[in-house]
């Protein structure tokens, strides 16, 4: 009983000293080269937090080839990948958003909101026989690589104005990217023992494991995501917090997925793709929907949004679980 509690305790405190090590380095590098905070959230971080999914996806891939049961790695590694989705964009943002405000330009949510919704229809397209190929692994994988060039020329578009070249703070490379690595470092190992700690005591408690797996793992994966948001908002870093939150979701959903999927592909379950894959839809388009009111996400929007998170939750126990 002792061990899980030291191992989350451990994992919490592991969250909070990397997320304010990430923060920092990310923070001081962007200042310096002039880069938009939604810049780096949307690529470094959203990268970066994205770690323990592709993890999930390539090394399931590995395990389909050395020859365990394709569907019972399939269902992890996919269902793994639209739980991050739909829990980033419901519980995890609204936690978020109760700390504090989130706000984005119009232009910036036209260009994140419709691809958010393109990496959707991407993946039901390529899931809609209810199996990934490698091909179509290929096709999403490049499908990112593009966004991310997209991102790359609008970025260098955007900040080629005379007040970018304006004072530049000093910027101590290796010092900076020591504090990016040992952060993020920091909280991918530090979720790893929150989820330990939390699914150790989920069997003592004799928690069902299908609860265990959607509310403790499930949340578990999205830890990094929280606490270096929180971090980023607290911080006045704004758009790190907004970019990470929409940039790592699109990241799930094509380069992790694509990475294992280039390795073995992967098959689909049929409530996947009818009952999951519509409330991505659903969420996605809340999300968008609520920001385009006045282009922030206010108190009274994120509780919305965690209760649309409870609402699929007790949907899936009822009508998805039973067993």
């Amino acid at each position: 009983m002792i061990l899980p509690f030291i191992l989350l305790m451990i994992g919490l405190a592991g969250l909070f000293l990397g997320s304010q090590l990430a923060i920092s380095g990310f923070e001081n590098i962007a200042r310096h080269f002039g880069l938009s905070h939604l810049f780096i959230g949307l690529t470094v971080v959203a990268i970066g937090t994205s770690l323990p999914e592709i993890g999930v996806s390539v090394v399931g891939a590995i395990d389909i080839l050395a020859g365990l049961e394709v569907s019972a790695v399939s269902g992890i590694v996919v269902g793994n990948k639209i739980g991050s989705f739909l829990n980033q964009l419901t519980i995890i943002m609204g936690i978020v958003g109760l700390v504090g405000l989130m706000s984005i330009t119009k232009r910036e949510l036209k260009r994140e909101g419709t691809m958010l919704i393109l990496s959707v229809v991407l993946f039901s397209l390529v899931a809609w026989d209810l199996k990934i190929t490698p091909l179509e692994g290929v096709a999403v994988t490049l499908a990112y690589l593009l966004y991310l060039i997209y991102l790359v020329r609008q970025e260098v578009r955007f900040k080629s104005t005379p007040k970018a070249e304006e004072e530049k703070p000093k910027m101590h490379l290796i010092k900076d990217l020591l504090m990016i690595l040992i952060g993020m470092g920091a909280l991918l190992l530090a979720a790893e023992f929150v989820v330990e700690g939390s699914v150790q005591l989920a069997e003592l408690w004799s928690v069902p494991t299908s609860v265990a797996g959607l509310l403790i793992v499930g949340l578990g994966t999205g830890l990094p995501e929280l606490t270096l948001d929180i971090t980023a908002l607290r911080r006045g870093a704004t758009g790190i917090a907004v970019g990470d939150m929409i940039g790592s979701n699109i990241c799930d959903i094509l380069l992790s997925l694509g990475a294992g999927a280039m390795i073995s592909g992967f098959t689909v379950e049929p409530v996947l793709l009818f009952f999951d894959t519509p409330f991505m839809f659903l969420v996605a388009f809340l999300v968008i929907g609520l920001f385009l009111r006045n282009m922030r996400l206010e108190r009274k929007e994120a509780l919305v949004l965690i209760l649309v998170y409870v609402s699929y939750v007790l949907l899936k126990l009822m009508f998805f679980m039973g067993g």
